[in-house]
């Protein structure tokens, strides 16, 4: 079961390149040019189609010469699909950062096997007029269950680019994110707060969203006072109920990603 989880960790964060916590460059608050934005897409489709299609060779004409040989050395998790979820510009519209939530079987004791949406971040860069996916291997080195450790380059062949993972239990993932409360009480027009706890080592991201309906349609206003949590940190959740939202409970729940746990909890809207 621990090899099994330990797979799973290590090809996620190889294939994700998981953003790092440090500060990077700040992406600039410009709109990218069309032509520019339109040329990076096509050229991210084209790359995830063929692993989507298992064809990696094919791949590496999108892939910048330099990382080539860590392109190959990297673990592939089966990609079952994929979207563009952001992207983020940065060195006058030459480097970008991309995140992508790409379909991945999971196959964990808890869950199963299913799949998953699973976030990632893709790095790409300028080239000679195109764009081109490189390996960010400071980045790689950054996930939500802690640094990972990259072996020492060796004076002989060529030392694996695969990181030894950092251990992590079961009910370490099953429990990485923590409320202290499931049921909250908000008179209409008013204001609330939850705290939610990342427990895990490192970096990991909240998101909020109603289960049976948009978030905007129940009358309430979510908003954290952080989304990217490091370890052991605590985002506070407010909660703002429209002053015509009726009386009754709206269900809510709570999802960190990249171990896509969520917890359930109860908004009870009184008069």
């Amino acid at each position: 079961m621990y090899r099994l989880l330990t797979f799973l960790l290590v090809a996620l964060t190889l294939l994700a390149q998981t953003p790092a916590p440090a500060p990077s460059p700040a992406p600039s608050l410009d709109k990218p040019p069309q032509d520019v934005d339109d040329a990076l897409r096509a050229r991210i489709k084209q790359f995830y189609d063929y692993h989507v299609a298992s064809k990696f060779r094919q791949a590496e004409q999108f892939i910048s010469e330099e990382s080539k040989d860590d392109f190959y050395e990297l673990s592939k998790p089966e990609l079952h699909g994929y979207k563009i979820s952001s992207i983020e510009y940065s060195d006058n519209f030459t480097k970008a950062k991309v995140v992508i939530v790409g379909a991945m079987p999971v196959l964990l004791a808890w869950a199963g096997g299913k799949i998953m949406d699973i976030p990632f971040a893709s790095f790409w860069r300028l080239e000679d007029g195109k764009w081109f996916w490189y390996y960010n291997k400071e980045a790689a080195r950054h996930t939500p269950f802690g640094d990972v450790k990259v072996p020492a380059e060796s004076s002989g062949p060529k030392a694996s680019a695969m990181p030894v993972m950092p251990t992590i239990s079961l009910a370490a993932l099953q429990s990485a994110l923590k409320i202290d409360r499931t049921r909250v009480e908000i008179p209409a027009g008013k204001s609330a707060t939850v705290n939610v706890t990342n427990t895990l080592p490192g970096l990991a991201s909240l998101s909020i969203a109603c289960p049976n309906r948009p978030l905007a349609e129940t009358g309430i206003t979510a908003t954290f006072d952080k989304k990217e949590l490091k370890g052991n940190e605590t985002a506070v959740l407010t909660l703002t109920a429209s002053p015509k939202t009726s009386a009754g409970n709206i269900p809510l729940q709570i999802t960190i990603s990249p171990t896509n746990q969520t917890l359930y909890f109860t908004v009870s809207i009184t008069q």
